[in-house]
């Protein structure tokens, strides 16, 4: 009696292991790989009930569970057995056309001040925030240009360039953004809508101004002070931001835009 109770639980789990043996026969995987036959070793016997099963019934043949028990998904056997998917890695271009890293773009805001037909104020400004030129830059440079006898009782044309540029339509689209270009740009710019050439005295004023009008090449302290190009006066110094906040600065400024010649 007691043989005959344990017959559905044999049963069961020979139909389970049997069901198993199918879907790996079907996915083509061997789940023992021996290395080598032990001397007067028997020989391997495949488990009661299976090996009959698992060699002559074909994969699309495996008959479905009675509904007296709940099989175990597809999927979760599947997981067991098939390796994690490994990334497919792209083909490494050759050598000679592997594009090498860009240097990011340069970031600055630009305030051109038009002071008389002779002078030009070129003034880098925050890049973001509100009202980057305020009452107090303008201030603070009318002090500058009264200092230097520059002044105009006239209210200057003040006009704004920021670069990069974000409405790249047509041709605009192909332009480069980076330090060369973008000291052509600054240059095109100056000298088509503030006639660059004929001013005699230019003050650029902060980093980005004497960069990208001079040389983009050279760092700000080779810039400072000043330096005359074709019967042009180029004053160098900090920019109107840095005066107002250090103001231990000041006293370089002065060495820097003095030597500018007087009107």
């Amino acid at each position: 009696m007691q043989g005959e109770k344990n017959l559905p639980a044999k049963r069961h789990i020979a139909h389970s292991e049997s069901l198993r043996q199918g879907y790996l026969k079907a996915m083509g995987i061997q789940t023992w790989f021996p290395r080598y036959q032990l001397t007067n070793a028997q020989l391997p016997r495949p488990f009661e009930g299976i090996a009959k099963d698992a060699d002559t019934s074909p994969p699309a043949a495996i008959h479905q569970p009675s509904s007296d028990y709940s099989p175990t998904k597809p999927a979760d056997i599947l997981g067991q057995f098939i390796p994690a998917t490994q990334p497919v890695e792209e083909p490494t271009p050759p050598s000679d056309t592997v594009k090498q890293p860009t240097t990011p773009a340069s970031r600055f805001r630009l305030v051109i001040v038009s002071v008389s037909d002779d002078c030009l104020v070129v003034a880098e400004m925050p890049y973001t925030g509100l009202n980057q030129f305020s009452r107090f830059h303008q201030q603070l440079l009318s002090d500058i240009l009264r200092a230097l006898n520059l002044g105009n009782n006239s209210a200057p044309a003040i006009r704004e360039f920021v670069w990069p540029m974000t409405d790249r339509r047509g041709l605009l689209s192909q332009l480069e953004q980076d330090d060369d270009a973008a000291a052509d740009a600054v240059n095109v710019y100056l000298n088509t809508q503030h006639d660059l050439a004929r001013r005699k005295t230019i003050l650029l004023l902060g980093q980005a101004a004497a960069r990208f009008v001079l040389n983009p090449q050279k760092k700000f302290e080779q810039l400072r002070g000043l330096q005359t190009h074709s019967g042009q006066h180029f004053a160098v110094t900090y920019s109107l931001n840095e005066l107002m906040k250090q103001s231990v600065l000041k006293p370089e400024a002065w060495q820097d835009l003095a030597p500018l010649p007087r009107a």
